[in-house]
């Protein structure tokens, strides 16, 4: 009888010792992934259905994007397809340089809950908020 409760004992400790050596994702390996704006704020007004935004953060830290545009007199869409390098230093900003250029874009995040990120950023002086959802 004291051998049987010997041997459970040392699975129960080895199967305990396993579980508990999980890794917690960095926050870059969190918000890879494709993301579809669902609301856009120009300055605090809601712009949305004027703007699109497809985001594509790949695992190698590339990403591709679709912005889609509605001209608010025209109606015109026109469509663009950015693509470049993407890094998240920490969970306060990511970051996207433009390939071709020598641009880059700074997006300050408000929120992120798994499936749903929140970013700000500033462009010519203007404040544009972006409400993402994983697809």
């Amino acid at each position: 009888m004291k051998k049987s409760f010997f041997n459970f004992s040392v699975i129960l400790i080895s199967a305990l010792s396993f579980t508990a050596c999980k890794k917690e994702k960095s926050f870059e390996e969190k918000i890879t992934g494709e993301w579809q704006s669902v609301n856009v704020k120009l300055n605090g007004t809601d712009v949305t259905s004027f703007f699109s935004l497809e985001l594509d953060l790949q695992d190698d830290k590339d990403f591709k994007a679709t912005l889609k545009t509605t001209d608010i007199f025209s109606g015109n869409m026109t469509t663009s397809n950015p693509s470049g390098v993407w890094s998240a230093s920490t969970e306060k900003e990511i970051e996207l340089e433009y390939e071709g250029t020598d641009e880059s874009e700074s997006y300050e995040v408000i929120e992120y809950e798994g499936d749903k990120l929140t970013v700000e950023t500033l462009q010519d002086g203007d404040k544009i908020e972006i409400i993402f959802e994983r697809q």
